[in-house]
């Protein structure tokens, strides 16, 4: 159906479509754009879900400001409804629009005046639709066990579940079943919760956090929201584990049809559909604080039987029995997208930040199944891109975990068929394959070459599933930034408002970003043994400089710059005018344990860092106040966690130091 067919058909009223009327007659006239249609060969079904925690068994005690749901809306492949099947369309804005719209003005901080002149975009972003199915028939999956690949993806703050419906119904045109959260944490605009049987409907509003200065009771409120964001991701979990049991799920959003004016139950069909309960094969992602809850995420169950009482309050300690400890392995993929670190230093998680992340485990993927994509004004942002290096690097030999999580739900209960081990990994019960191990196989998987055939003779789709890679995966970890691009791009707000973005933030081609993004995030999932559409991309992971269009690899080997840049280094530099952050609120020094590492760093890092210091001394006596001293000293402690051995977090030279006055952090990341 066009967009004029389906203007006449769905809202017949013309005072109200006036507006967009005109604007589709001189779309030069309109600020927003509408969403392309999706790259992958699958079409793209969606249905909204929220569920009762009541009816999911539990992952852990709730935390404080948990709600009695959870909600997510899933992108699937699907086959493509007939004419007299076609839905309602999936609207970018959900009902009720003028409050949402409202909402997101008054959280960005905008003022009257600006509000003002977007008070008509309710009739405009009307109109705005996703290229997907509503509640649309699942595709048969031509993967070789038959099931579908599963992406948790987290939102970033002023997100929701449809703040990056372009990313997630792209990488579900691909082959992959996508569950986008709904974050009922304070870090939304709005959010409403449906009444249970035990609880009325509410709408959670937005919690008020400064980013500047980062005290310890600004850590404690990001702590909050983690704890909320990571228990809703495990619940979720828990809950795509039932409908994939084919148990019976309460699904508080009715999803009535428009054809036949009814409820229509869609979350039936995933039954027996999803790759979802095999060790390491979910993929999480995020955007923003949406990557680092992800990251404290894996660290947090994976390192969770080493916590003791004395490393603080954990973010979650999931039951003994919760299925995410099944899941969350060394060959867990990870995605994480222009990832903002300042949740990370909390001073009161520590324990989590001398830890790398569990694929660094011996005998794990090494990094090859992590991305890191930044923006343009992230990487100048030197700070939070020195701290995504340190987070996604590799550790040093010795910081490498040696204990792996088991593989089996309930001690001595086997797993099903579908869910062994690799014939190639050790006898033990390890729960990832061993170093020399083909990473992309499994018993009853067949190679690469062996999926093509297979998938050849079946009728399902025209695309095949592929995963190729699987040998000769391209080494991580893998680290790279998109030019002239802002923090937003990887969100829909760059694909609908694109003049106001080339305007207002010299942001370029926003379609090109997500484009690399996608490429970029398929590849890395393809190497990883992840069974997608499409054929072999390594160059999109090549490390050479300026092969590909404004996809700039970053280095992690201590080759990248560490200067501050200037207004005029780089395109976009000047009108970023984002202050450094301070790194003074770094967790502080943990005294690590003889089993346990305490930090990534590489393993020959204190003769470089030594060489590091003596060039930084002045050529003569420099007269420096207590906060200087105190600064250079974070800066020599912090040279000793850095992945490359130089002076990294917070680096400043002796004159930028004297000028530091109070430092924020930027808008909402």
């Amino acid at each position: 159906m066009s967009r004029s067919e389906c203007r006449s058909h769905y809202v017949p009223r013309v005072d109200y479509t006036s507006a967009p009327a005109m604007s589709s007659w001189f779309p030069s006239l309109n600020p927003i754009n509408s969403f392309p249609p999706y790259h992958g060969p699958y079409e793209v079904g969606t249905v909204d879900v929220e569920v009762p925690t009541a009816d999911i068994p539990p992952v852990s005690d709730a935390p404080e400001g948990a709600q009695p749901t959870v909600s997510f809306r899933i992108f699937y492949p699907c086959v493509k409804p007939a004419k007299d099947e076609e839905d309602r369309p999936v609207r970018w804005v959900p009902q009720p629009q003028r409050i949402n719209i409202a909402s997101v003005i008054k959280y960005v901080g905008l003022s009257e005046r600006v509000a003002g002149a977007l008070s008509y975009l309710p009739q405009l972003l009307y109109w705005v639709k996703l290229p997907a199915h509503r509640n649309a028939r699942l595709l048969d999956p031509p993967t070789s066990n038959s099931r579908w690949p599963v992406t948790f993806f987290s939102h970033g703050l002023a997100g929701s579940r449809n703040a990056y419906s372009q990313i997630c119904g792209e990488l579900a045109s691909n082959g992959m079943v996508v569950i986008a959260l709904d974050h009922r944490d304070g870090s939304s605009p709005v959010q409403y919760v449906r009444e249970t049987a035990d609880t009325p409907a509410h709408v959670v509003y937005p919690t008020h956090i400064p980013h500047s200065p980062l005290t310890d009771e600004v850590h404690e409120a990001r702590d909050k929201q983690l704890r909320i964001r990571i228990w809703e991701i495990c619940m979720a979990y828990e809950a795509l584990v039932k409908i994939d049991r084919g148990h019976k799920t309460d699904n508080l959003d009715l999803n009535t049809s428009w054809t036949t004016k009814g409820r229509k139950e869609v979350l039936d069909q995933f039954s027996d559909m999803l790759d979802i309960q095999r060790p390491g094969k979910v993929t999480w992602a995020g955007h923003s604080f949406g990557a680092a809850t992800m990251v404290q995420l894996l660290k947090s169950v994976f390192y969770n039987s080493e916590r003791s009482e004395n490393d603080g309050k954990p973010l979650i300690t999931p039951h003994a029995d919760a299925a995410i400890i099944q899941q969350v392995a060394p060959e867990s993929p990870t995605l994480l997208l222009d990832m903002w670190c300042t949740p990370l230093k909390s001073p009161f998680q520590r324990f989590l930040f001398d830890r790398p992340l569990p694929f660094y485990a011996i005998g794990g993927p090494d990094g090859s199944n992590i991305l890191s994509v930044l923006s343009e004004s992230f990487h100048n942002w030197k700070d939070n891109l020195n701290l995504n290096k340190l987070i996604v690097a590799k550790p040093r030999p010795s910081g490498r975990p040696s204990v792996a999580t088991p593989t089996t739900r309930e001690k001595g209960k086997p797993l099903p068929a579908f869910a062994r081990l690799r014939a190639s990994s050790p006898a033990s019960d390890s729960g990832y394959a061993s170093s020399s191990s083909d990473r992309s196989a499994s018993a009853d998987q067949p190679q690469p070459s062996q999926v093509s055939e297979s998938i050849a003779t079946a009728e399902v789709s025209p695309a095949k599933a592929t995963s190729k890679g699987g040998n000769a995966s391209t080494a991580g970890p893998h680290m790279f930034y998109v030019g002239t691009s802002q923090h937003f791009n990887q969100s829909d707000y760059g694909i609908l408002f694109p003049w106001l973005a080339q305007k207002f933030t010299k942001a370029e081609e926003p379609e090109r970003c997500l484009e690399l993004n996608i490429r970029a995030m398929v590849q890395v999932l393809r190497e990883a043994g992840i069974e997608l559409s499409g054929e072999d991309d390594r160059d999109i992971l090549s490390r050479e400089q300026d092969h590909i269009r404004r996809w700039h690899p970053i280095s992690h080997d201590g080759q990248e710059e560490n200067h501050v840049p200037s207004a005029s280094s780089g395109s976009g530099t000047a009108d970023i005018e984002t202050p450094s952050p301070s790194s003074d609120n770094l967790p502080p020094p943990h005294s690590p344990s003889n089993t346990t590492p305490s930090s990534p760093t590489t393993e020959s890092h204190s003769p470089q860092s030594s060489h590091q210091l003596e060039r930084r001394k002045p050529a003569h006596p420099t007269h420096r106040s207590p906060e200087v001293q105190a600064q250079l000293a974070r800066d020599t402690q912090e040279a000793e966690m850095s992945p490359t051995g130089t002076l990294t977090m917070g680096q400043k030279t002796d004159a930028q130091l004297e000028r530091m006055g109070s430092l924020e952090l930027p808008g909402p990341a």
